[in-house]
């Protein structure tokens, strides 16, 4: 089975957040060519914010599932 078959419910929901904001922050990034000309701030806010947002998510999501050796070697 996979990693994310072993995730609660909760931790699915998360990481399912951060996937989402990892996708929306690419597709702003590569679609959004009008509006990153007329809002400058709000477009590289969300283009650096989304991704950053994702990467946390999915720590927290991975961190609260408990996936890993929790220090065992």
């Amino acid at each position: 089975m996979g990693l994310y078959h072993r995730l609660d419910l909760r931790s699915r929901i998360t990481l399912a957040a951060g996937n989402v904001c990892l996708f929306t922050g690419v597709m702003v990034a590569l679609l959004a060519t009008d509006f990153a000309r007329r809002h400058g701030a709000i477009f590289n806010g969300l283009v650096l914010g989304l991704p950053s947002l994702a990467i946390a998510l999915n720590f927290h999501a991975m961190r609260s599932a408990g996936c890993g050796n929790k220090g065992q070697v």
